[in-house]
């Protein structure tokens, strides 16, 4: 029971925590921000921030991770769906955090969720890419070409506003393959 609670404690201290700094990341650049402002904003101490991460950065790369694994998961109910219901779900997960990617791209940091989510995006490109017969080589590049592609596109597609719905988007994209 007291796993249960810690754990519990945890994740609403962390939540509490990458909250805060998408507060202060509307009026600051991430580096300009001290990790008293953030303990203080989150109503928490230095100490439950010491416990979860080293440096402020890492606030962001632990979310980044947990939310690329909740989105593979997600995306496994989809495997035996078509693809273009996988490409909205990329889509509608990134919609529903749309302040972290505008806070990300203001920071000029928006390369993080390559570099956290490249195994995710990698994945996913396979599936689309795995669907066709290509020999090894032009596969691995078709592979990262797509993940990249998929990157780009959702960096515009936050910087213009996310205008389009999800579908429409998941239908620009799913039309090319």
């Amino acid at each position: 029971m007291i796993s249960n609670n810690s754990n519990l404690q945890s994740k609403i201290t962390k939540e509490s925590i990458f909250s805060a700094l998408m507060i202060l990341m509307k009026h600051k650049n991430l580096h300009e921000i001290s990790i008293t402002e953030v303990t203080k904003r989150a109503g928490v101490s230095r100490m439950a921030f010491y416990r979860n991460y080293n440096v402020i950065e890492d606030i962001i790369t632990s979310f980044l991770d947990e939310l690329f694994e909740e989105y593979s998961r997600d995306l496994s109910i989809y495997e035996k769906k078509d693809g273009y219901e996988s490409v909205c779900l990329y889509f509608a997960y990134f919609r529903k955090h749309d302040q972290l990617i505008n806070n990300l791209i203001k920071a000029n940091l928006d390369n993080l969720i390559f570099e956290r989510g490249v195994a995710y995006l990698h994945s996913f490109s396979k599936d689309i890419v795995c669907k066709k017969s290509y020999p090894p080589t032009k596969e691995r590049y078709n592979i990262e070409f797509i993940a990249g592609g998929f990157y780009k596109v959702l960096i515009e597609w936050a910087k213009s506003g996310m205008k389009e719905s999800d579908e429409d988007m998941a239908k620009m994209l799913f039309d090319l393959f």
